[in-house]
């Protein structure tokens, strides 16, 4: 599930605040308005069968998706210039039974190179990188604008070191983020955490000994802030992993973290009690 607030003083979508989600039993993506609860859009994920994964960039105009069909879709989000500039000659947009004209959700490309269901993504418009990671355990960089394919990636499980190529003996990766200055993490269902390159080298790693529920980069400093099934809060410096602080919110499992507005210096937690907890200056 993702929220996207309208940036774009045209858009027909201003002033609403889009929250973008999937997993649904008819393998559609919905488009929610923050403002009045209800349905703006409900589009055909483009994908042969379930869509697994979502996530929006930092400025809300691109989308990306993973699915069943190990496949990543890239879409526009209300933004029909960028759409038809960047947009797959053989790519044709897969919208709602509203029709073409009343879609505000355009597909571009098409990325491959998995061969097992797609489990999460990550998106940074400013690098220009898409990263997916499937339950197979490869790691498949693109470029966001040209759909083009970057680099396949997996940790070995035998060697616990990143390798090129998705061979098929890698571990399963549960989570992915980026961060602006040209790294990503990767949660593994193992229960540890690696900071790769989008060149492909590893920088560091550790193990948590958690499965996690919610990992983020703070945009404006190298700090990881992760929450799982221990119901804690744990920030960790990205360029060694050394843990700095853990905040336990005591309200059961962490489900979701977010920055309000992306302020840094508030964070919202959800957990699976259904509580929200505010936590400030956390970096």
């Amino acid at each position: 599930v993702n929220s996207r607030s309208s940036g774009n003083g045209s858009s027909s979508l201003d002033p609403f605040h889009l929250l973008m989600s999937c997993g649904y039993f008819d393998d559609c993506i919905k488009i929610h308005s923050l403002d009045s609860l209800q349905v703006q859009y409900n589009m055909n994920g483009g994908h042969r069968g379930q869509i697994s994964c979502l996530e929006v960039s930092d400025e809300g105009e691109m989308m990306v998706t993973g699915g069943k069909d190990a496949t990543c879709r890239i879409w526009i989000v209300d933004h029909d210039a960028l759409a038809s500039a960047i947009t797959d000659g053989f790519v044709k947009s897969s919208v709602s039974e509203k029709g073409a004209k009343e879609s505000k959700c355009r597909q571009v490309h098409t990325l491959l190179g998995h061969v097992t269901t797609v489990s999460c993504v990550a998106i940074c418009t400013k690098l220009d990188v898409v990263v997916s990671g499937s339950r197979g355990g490869s790691i498949c960089l693109h470029n966001v604008r040209s759909g083009k394919f970057i680099r396949s990636l997996h940790i070995d499980a035998t060697t616990k070191e990143v390798q090129e190529s998705c061979a098929g003996n890698g571990i399963p990766v549960k989570k992915l983020a980026i961060h602006r200055d040209g790294s990503f993490v990767a949660h593994l269902s193992d229960g540890s955490l690696y900071v790769i390159s989008v060149n492909g080298n590893q920088l560091c790693s550790t193990h948590i000994g958690e499965q996690l529920n919610a990992m983020i980069v703070c945009p404006k400093s190298e700090t990881l802030i992760t929450g799982g099934n221990s119901g804690c809060v744990r920030i960790w410096k990205l360029h060694d992993l050394s843990l700095q602080c853990t905040v336990d919110v005591k309200s059961g499992s962490i489900t979701s973290l977010v920055f309000a507005n992306n302020d840094p210096q508030l964070l919202c937690i959800g957990s699976s009690n259904g509580l929200l907890s505010i936590v400030s200056k956390v970096h």
